[in-house]
């Protein structure tokens, strides 16, 4: 790479698995030896200083501003500051389409979704070969979206997409002390503790959990499921619970930092998404020692692998609560299942993920 410098422009840097995954990159980066920046289009700078403690220069040109006022101040910093651009998520991806010249920047696709979500089909696959007609090289972060952006026809089958795998900082990290976990349930050692972790939105699929939950409670009535996450889903997940007559068995523990604290105190992790381009939280689970029941679609197997025990039919909530039941009265299952997924962390190194982007980098000739 000719280049010493990198700007990454990426739609928020709120807590989220794409930004998340940002920090890990950036900060590797900076270990390679690059002058990394990071330019953000809305949103609150939740990880504003977790960049900047790790050498990463935080642009706020331009946060909250018109859509053209982004193009253009972008357009203009570029050609001030003759480097490549890589670009995270839709709406940054527009923004550099229009700002930059062609073959300047490159694209990270991290969702399992078209390119925009809630418009027509056709006008998303328009939007997106737009963006990669001028882009220099992308990056799917698994399999399953390289796959569904040529099955989509989101993207040109000329167009080149390399796999490039999260990396994952196994390094404990001093958190503040505010947000963290208080609840009295999730310290019980009396009761068993499901729990998962995700925004409250329909395509993570939150009803086929809580239907297992209502059929376990029948059979263990003090059976705990804790909920880490906020979303625009959670009146009608509550609702759905009172449905259900589980409002006393699920706790919901809104969002929190304290994503390890909360894997040191449940018993299972499950995670029931429709689609994931590759489920950062998943890693988290892995790192963490925990069995884990988990759909059988998109990216999942990838990460847990493809014949790992845990996997379960999409919307099979009987399934699920069968698989459930049998771990809570089988510690010897649960520890198979940990073990089944040991040789997959490797995968996951963020050191070999950097260096895989950096081949990109090379690739498209910055």
């Amino acid at each position: 790479m000719n280049q010493k410098k990198i700007i990454h422009l990426i739609t928020t840097i709120e807590f989220g698995g794409a930004e998340k995954q940002l920090l890990i990159l950036a900060r590797n980066q900076i270990k390679q030896g690059l002058t990394v920046e990071v330019f953000y289009l809305k949103g609150k700078p939740e990880l504003k200083t977790k960049f900047e403690d790790v050498g990463v220069k935080v642009n706020s040109l331009l946060v909250d501003r018109p859509y053209i006022f982004q193009v253009t101040k972008f357009r203009k910093f570029i050609r001030n500051n003759e480097c490549p651009v890589h670009t995270h998520l839709p709406q940054a991806e527009l923004v550099a389409a229009l700002a930059c010249e062609k073959k300047k920047f490159i694209v990270s696709r991290h969702n399992f979704e078209p390119f925009w979500p809630n418009k027509p089909r056709l006008i998303s696959i328009l939007l997106s070969r737009f963006v990669t007609s001028r882009a220099a090289g992308g990056i799917a972060i698994s399999n399953a979206i390289k796959n569904y952006l040529l099955i989509a026809k989101e993207v040109n089958k000329d167009f080149k997409v390399s796999v490039v795998y999260y990396g994952f900082d196994h390094n404990e990290e001093v958190l503040p002390k505010t947000n963290r976990i208080v609840d009295e349930n999730l310290n019980s050692p009396k009761d068993y503790k499901l729990g998962t972790i995700g925004r409250l939105l329909p395509t993570k699929n939150y009803p086929t959990m809580l239907n297992a939950v209502a059929k376990i409670a029948d059979v263990y009535p003090t059976i705990k499921f804790f909920i880490v996450g906020g979303g625009s889903s959670d009146q009608v997940l509550i609702k759905m619970c009172k449905d259900l007559k589980i409002e006393n068995n699920v706790i919901w523990l809104g969002r929190t930092e304290h994503i390890r604290e909360f894997f040191e105190k449940i018993d299972l992790f499950i995670f029931a998404s429709k689609a994931e381009g590759f489920g950062l939280v998943l890693l988290e689970a892995m790192l963490a020692n925990k069995p884990i029941l988990a759909a059988n679609n998109s990216a999942i197997p990838e990460v847990l692998g493809l014949n790992y025990k845990g996997l379960f039919s999409t919307n099979d909530y009987k399934l699920l609560s069968d698989k459930i039941i049998e771990l809570m009265n089988d510690k010897v299952k649960s520890d198979l299942l940990v073990s089944e997924y040991k040789d997959q962390i490797k995968l996951f190194d963020p050191v070999v993920m950097a260096n895989n982007v950096f081949k990109v980098y090379e690739a498209a000739g910055f």
